[in-house]
């Protein structure tokens, strides 16, 4: 994978993991991104700078488009949180199944746990997202095993909650 791809895929990460709730239309933006950028890559096997640059134009969109309609936008972002997160959470234990399947279950969890606690479930999503992401980019770079990746992800997913949870209580 393309050095550029992981850097932008492991910046996003950070940014969802540490700032998802507070900069919502950020994290809406980067979210929409790093999902079309998978999807493209996955399905119509598009070219790396295809499937960047659809991810950005689509990005900036939804972007601009949750800062108008945030409630709405909220469930759709997690829903694409939990679509990106679980393919990759199950990926790390080298088990095969389809991404369609799995971003379909992650998209439910996601909408379930927004319903449920929306402020929670929006930190929880954000920083379940971005773990993923710069997971992602850690795993691609240092070639790690199953176990280790998920060591790096939980530990990533715990500081990137108690990181938002300590920022809201700051307000």
């Amino acid at each position: 994978m393309d050095t550029i791809v992981i850097i932008a895929m492991m910046t996003a990460g950070l940014l969802l993991l540490l700032f998802g709730k507070r900069l919502f239309w950020l994290a809406a933006g980067l979210v929409v991104f790093m999902f079309t950028y998978q999807v493209f890559e996955n399905f119509f096997d598009a070219s790396i700078l295809w499937s960047l640059i659809l991810g950005l134009i689509l990005g900036i969109i939804f972007a601009w488009l949750a800062i108008k309609f945030i409630k709405m936008a909220t469930y759709f972002i997690a829903f694409l949180a939990g679509s990106i997160a679980l393919p990759f959470l199950i990926g790390i234990f080298d088990v095969e199944i389809s991404w369609f399947f799995l971003a379909l279950i992650g998209g439910t969890i996601g909408l379930i746990v927004i319903a449920l606690a929306f402020d929670w479930g929006l930190i929880l999503m954000t920083a379940w997202a971005g773990a993923s992401a710069v997971t992602f980019g850690v795993r691609q770079w240092f070639e790690l095993d199953g176990t280790f990746g998920t060591a790096v992800f939980l530990v990533l997913m715990v500081i990137g909650v108690f990181w938002q949870a300590s920022q809201r209580r700051n307000k």
